[in-house]
This record gives structure tokens, C-alpha cells and sequence, in this order.
């Protein structure tokens, strides 16, 4: 375009410091609206917001054979949680209005080759926001939960909050949509000639150690969560630079750090989901391996399902100092290195050599099984039948914990939790009544 017309165009559309900052007000105040109406929409949606922010969650303890409840610690926590929920999820539903508000207001002041950039851009801006919040809600955060969850070892019962699980989950989508932007913004600066590809690889090492400063800022603060979001932030600069300058040397570099990536994400697949946890030493009778378990060879993994049948027994090492003893009638599930859950049967707990603790889920509650100090062995019975929960200590303790109640389980004891309260005898206690009260009974 001629200056002329630039100069022309220009001064058409020159706007007095009054005007600007009463566009500026009518751009605010539409903006705001828009979110107050987005909030709103939420709020009257809140439920099923939270049943899709909670699902990392829910998967997570699923697979650890942990209870998925959300907890609050206070009348009033969960009304602030709810408001947090409902007004980043109407951040995220107003966005592309107030990215075009933004645009209205800015593109005025732009020439017509910048808004040229702009107008190519900012749509791949919101693509590219669009796929790193889908790479944090489907892969990153229920890796982080996972690992996070998982390395509390058995004994421990997690409480989650609401709120701080909806801070975490949201910070973390967030930061993952805006880690995604830094291919784009470096082949933006290539085009208007603030940076080279030459900058961008000499810098290379600063970069190096800014995004590891940056991952931790970002995210939790626990190295796991840092590393797994500042993998992904030198794969998306490799890119940037590949799209800056797509040379041959680039190209062989990026696939080696993209190669990194996917091998990082296979080793720490193949860690977290098919690591062995046990065996199955032996069986009698009629004894089915199913899920992640391998019937072939007796190997069980975390998702490992295991039945017997009638008149039929199974045997179990699990981390080379607990064995397992399935009667039965039994069906149970391997949660974890040193968590089981039992559906329905009996099984017997043998921890050896001072073993780990070693927990248990069944319907009726969760049983903890402890080491004895003195003996470091422990050896505990549990019985799940009918929703009824009977936990006999022969060595060492238990602890369990039901909706309800936490109890202790010491050696040489025994518990039964009854779903309605234990049985009694009603018939002594219609004798009594009737005998206090003078009434003769029903004929």
C-alpha cells in the first residue's frame, strides 16, 4: 500500500485521548457483562461443571482403589468453591468475545500489515490455547494426580478439598494452554524482526534454565509436575524455531527432542501402568485372571482382577514380603503395589520381614493392616460378605475406616461391621419391655 494511502488511513481513523479512553470504557463494560452472563450460565450449570473438572480425579483414585469424594472443611468452603469454579469456567467461555474486544480496541492503532499478522495469528493463538488445555485435562494432570497420590505410600488416606483440587486442576489447564502459545509468539516475532532463528538457538540455554524457572512457577511445587510441564515447553521451542527456520539441522534436532518427549512419556506410561506388582504363586480349583493380570504366567499388575470359585484357592506374593491367601468364593481387585480391593470373599494378609503396611477396600470400608513393632509380622483374616465386614487380627493391627467411624484392630481381636447396625436378639428385648411395662405378648 502507498504512504499516502498509509498516511490517509491513518489519520481517518486518529482518535482523541477522550475518545480512546471512552472505547476503552464501552470495551470494559462489554466485557464484563459477557462474563457476568457466562457466570451465570455456570452457575446454573455448576454440578455438571464440577463432574467434568473432577474426572482426572475420579480416574485417578479409581485406579489407586481410593475413595473419589471430594471433601470441605467448612459450611461456607464449598459455596467459595463453587463461586472459584463457575467464574474460571466463565474466563474460559467469554474468552474469544473478550479476545475480540481486545482486537477491536488495538487493531485501530495497528498498520494494515501488522492487523495482517494479527488476523493470521490470533485464531492459531486460540487453537493452539484449545489443544494445550486438552493435553493437561486428558494427560498431564491425571499423570501429576496419579503420581502425586501414588507416592503417599499405603496407610495414608489423602483428603482432597474441593477447592484445592479445583485451583490445581484449573491452574494447571491454564498454564498448559499458555505454554502451548510459544511456537506461535517466536514466529511472530520472526515476522515483524524482533528475533532471529540465529537468536533463538544461540539463547538456547538461557531458554533452557528460564523454563525450568518458569515450570515452577506455574505449577505445584512438587519436581514431578515441573518436569512434566517443562518437557513439553523445550519441544514446543524446538518447534518454534523449526517453523522459524525450517532447515535441515533443525528439522534431525526437533525430532530428536520430540523423540525425548515420547520415549519419556512411554517410560513413565510403562512405569505407572504396567509395572508388575505381584504374582499369583499358586491356585486350586478354579481360579480366573483377568484385567492386567497374566494368566500364562501368574504376573499382576495394577488392574490385575482376580476369582475364584467354589472349592477353589488362590496364593499371592506381592512386593517379595506379603502373601495373600484367597479362600473361596472370592473376587478382588489389585489397586496398587500395597492395595487390593476385595468385591466379595475372604482373603488372609501374611506380612513378613517387617514389611510395608498394607491396605485393603471392601464395601464395607477400608481395612489398613499394620506391622507389628515387636514381631515386624503381621498376619490379619478379612471377610467381605453381603456388605458385612469382619476383620480378625491374629498378629499386628488394623485399622479401619468406614463412612462412619475409624476403629482399631489389635491382635488376637476381632471386628464385624454390619450394614444396619450388628444383629441382636429381638426377642430379648421384647421379653424385657414387656416384662417392665406388665403387657402380655401377641398370641
Amino acid at each position: 500500500m502507498p504512504v499516502k494511502e498509509i498516511a490517509a488511513e491513518i489519520k481517518e481513523q486518529r482518535f482523541t485521548i477522550g475518545e480512546h479512553l471512552e472505547e476503552l470504557r464501552a470495551r470494559i463494560i462489554l466485557c464484563v457483562v459477557s462474563l457476568l452472563v457466562c457466570f451465570v450460565v455456570c452457575w446454573i450449570f455448576k454440578a455438571d461443571i464440577l463432574g467434568i473438572a473432577s474426572r482426572p480425579h475420579n480416574l485417578t483414585m479409581e485406579n489407586l482403589g481410593l475413595p473419589a469424594t471430594l471433601k470441605v472443611l467448612s459450611y461456607q468452603e464449598g459455596f467459595f468453591a463453587y463461586i472459584k469454579l463457575c467464574l474460571i469456567s466463565a474466563m474460559f467461555l467469554a474468552y474469544p468475545f473478550i479476545l475480540y474486544q481486545a482486537w477491536c480496541f488495538v487493531g485501530v492503532g495497528l498498520y494494515p500489515h501488522e492487523r495482517g499478522y494479527v488476523k493470521t495469528f490470533l485464531p492459531l493463538s486460540v487453537v493452539a490455547f484449545v489443544i494445550g488445555s486438552l493435553f493437561g485435562y486428558f494427560f498431564l494432570i491425571p499423570l501429576c494426580l496419579y503420581f502425586l497420590i501414588n507416592i503417599l505410600g499405603p496407610g495414608i488416606e489423602p483428603v482432597i478439598t474441593m477447592s484445592q483440587y479445583i485451583t490445581l486442576v484449573f491452574m494447571l489447564t491454564i498454564a498448559l494452554g499458555i505454554v502451548f502459545q510459544i511456537p506461535l509468539v517466536m514466529q511472530l516475532l520472526a515476522k515483524v524482526g524482533v528475533c532471529r532463528a540465529e537468536d533463538y538457538v544461540t539463547y538456547r540455554k538461557h531458554i533452557l534454565f528460564g523454563v525450568f524457572v518458569m515450570a515452577a512457577v506455574i505449577t505445584p511445587p512438587d519436581p514431578f509436575s515441573q518436569l512434566s510441564t517443562a518437557i513439553p515447553m523445550l519441544g514446543l521451542y524446538e518447534l518454534g524455531i523449526l517453523l522459524v527456520r525450517p532447515s535441515r539441522r533443525a528439522v534431525m534436532y526437533a525430532a530428536g527432542i520430540t523423540g525425548a518427549v515420547i520415549l519419556a512419556t512411554f517410560g513413565l506410561y510403562t512405569y505407572f501402568a504396567t509395572a508388575e506388582v505381584g504374582r499369583m504363586d499358586s491356585s486350586d480349583g478354579t481360579v480366573t485372571l483377568s484385567g492386567q493380570g497374566d494368566e500364562s504366567t501368574g504376573a499382576l499388575r495394577k488392574g490385575a482382577e482376580l476369582q475364584t470359585a467354589k472349592n477353589s484357592r488362590a496364593t499371592l506374593s506381592i512386593g517379595g514380603d506379603t502373601r495373600i491367601y484367597v479362600n473361596q468364593n472370592s473376587r478382588l481387585t489389585i489397586a496398587g503395589k500395597r492395595t487390593l480391593r476385595l468385591q466379595e470373599g475372604e482373603i488372609l494378609i501374611d506380612i513378613q520381614d517387617g514389611g510395608d503396611a498394607f491396605d485393603v477396600i471392601t464395601p464395607g470400608g477400608m481395612v489398613s493392616v499394620e506391622v507389628d513393632e515387636g514381631s515386624r509380622v503381621a498376619e490379619l483374616d478379612v471377610r467381605s460378605q453381603g456388605g458385612t465386614l469382619t476383620v480378625t487380627a491374629i498378629s499386628g493391627s488394623a485399622t479401619v475406616v468406614t463412612e462412619e467411624e475409624r476403629r482399631m484392630v489389635r491382635a488376637g481381636r476381632q471386628l464385624t461391621i454390619s450394614p444396619g447396625g450388628q444383629p441382636v436378639d429381638t426377642g430379648e428385648v421384647t421379653d424385657w419391655a414387656e416384662g417392665l411395662g406388665g403387657k402380655e405378648g401377641p398370641e
